[in-house]
């Protein structure tokens, strides 16, 4: 029988700790993504140096089944180490200061059922199925961009309360990461497809997202959003969750069987297309221009 990933990872750690020195620890350790999907990775870390880089061996686990080396892959990551380090000392010391992340506050919507055991310690809102996720994003010019998901502790060091803290994500959401409303039509052509081949797309079916394409379902419910494709259609919509990052948003259609047609498109989109990781949710949602909220359609 083959060795298994988390061997893998316990034998590289051996192996990276030989080759750099005691200088360095190494730690084998399993990171649960979205929807409790697991990935398997190295921490290295450098006495003194603040930033450790975190290195998944999925990639290299499948590398190894194949007939790759564990040597090769020892050195492997270790070069990938030394290019992730920055070439400077990184300042984490801005995320100390609450008025400092305000201004980089925004959202990501998860599935709520498959991350609670994630959610316990992070001042989520809840919305039927999904919890919203506050979030601070962080740019570097030596580490590239990422997000720092904010947790109860983090409020309890900045003494902000949960309403507080909310009412700057809602205040900075979009300003953070832009929404980017396309129709489907133009989505479809973004992708590379030929524009006539979707000339019978209504142009009231519209594509959301934001500008990095990321956790972009979010966009959905930053404010003013769905009042202004409501006015654009006329009327109620019906919310489509692609995935985590896009949404689906379009007319409600008057008949109800429609409707039911349309949640069940979810269903095997989700059971047949999206990866575990990017699921989000089997319902379809109503937004009400008379209640001017979104709730899942029980359908």
């Amino acid at each position: 029988m083959g060795m298994k990933i988390e061997d893998l990872g316990k034998l590289l750690v051996e192996k990276i700790s030989l080759f750099l020195g005691s200088e360095y620890s190494i730690e084998y350790k399993e990171v649960s993504k979205n929807n409790g999907v697991l990935y398997h990775a190295l921490i290295i870390r450098k006495e003194g140096e603040s930033v450790a880089p975190t290195i998944y061996i999925d990639g290299y686990y499948e590398s190894y089944t194949h007939g790759k080396e564990v040597q090769d892959i020892a050195m492997n990551v270790i070069d990938l180490y030394k290019e992730s380090m920055p070439k400077e000392k990184f300042d984490a010391g801005f995320f100390t200061d609450f008025s400092n992340v305000c201004e980089h506050l925004t959202f990501k919507v998860t599935n709520y059922d498959k991350n609670k055991d994630n959610l316990t310690d992070v001042p989520f809102r809840k919305m039927a199925d999904l919890a919203l996720v506050p979030i601070c994003l962080v740019s570097n010019r030596f580490m590239g961009e990422g997000s720092i998901t904010i947790r109860n502790s983090h409020l309890n060091s900045w003494e902000v309360s949960f309403d507080e803290l909310w009412e700057n994500v809602w205040e900075n959401a979009e300003k953070a990461l832009p929404a980017r409303i396309r129709t489907m039509s133009e989505t479809l052509e973004h992708m590379g497809n030929s524009c006539e081949e979707y000339m019978f797309l209504p142009d009231n079916i519209f594509v959301v997202s934001n500008a990095k394409s990321m956790f972009g379902a979010a966009a959905v419910f930053y404010p003013g959003v769905m009042e202004k494709l409501a006015e654009k259609v006329g009327g109620n919509l019906v919310v489509l969750p692609s995935s985590v990052h896009e949404a689906i948003v379009m007319q409600m259609p008057e008949e109800e069987k429609a409707l039911f047609t349309l949640v069940n498109i979810v269903k095997e989109v989700n059971r047949t297309v999206i990866s575990s990781e990017d699921y989000l949710s089997d319902n379809a949602y109503l937004y009400s221009v008379d209640e001017g909220e979104i709730r899942a359609i029980n359908a």
